[in-house]
């Protein structure tokens, strides 16, 4: 798995590429995220658009950085799920946990960052 880091203002995009599964990118997420906590970025977006495939510890990361990262005041949203994603998502009922968007503005405007033409 590859990620990349976009930030538009104080949000944190994440960007996943590839799969997010156990020994290829579950760790690397988890590490990426712990390291935005230290620095107090707390307002994250990770974008599940080009994640090929997704296990029970891919979403058991995104499960421990989403509450790593409420407790300390911030949030996690997922934007741009694949059907997989998503599939597994409703499956395991966390679309009710998680705040999830289809469009990047929306993901960012959700915390109440204007976006700036």
């Amino acid at each position: 798995m590859t990620l990349t880091e976009r930030r538009v203002d104080d949000v944190t995009l994440l960007e996943l590429k590839g799969r997010l599964v156990y020994d290829e990118g579950d760790l690397m997420l988890g590490t990426w995220v712990d390291d935005l906590v230290a620095q107090g970025r707390l307002k994250v977006v990770i974008n599940l658009a080009d994640v090929t495939s997704i296990d029970s510890c891919g979403v058991g990361m995104l499960v421990a950085k989403l509450v790593s990262v409420r407790n300390r005041g911030g949030d996690v949203k997922l934007l741009n799920l694949s059907y997989r994603s998503h599939r597994v998502m409703a499956i395991s009922k966390l679309l009710e946990v998680f705040e999830t968007f289809e469009a990047e503005s929306d993901a960012i405007a959700s915390f109440g960052t204007p976006i700036k033409s």
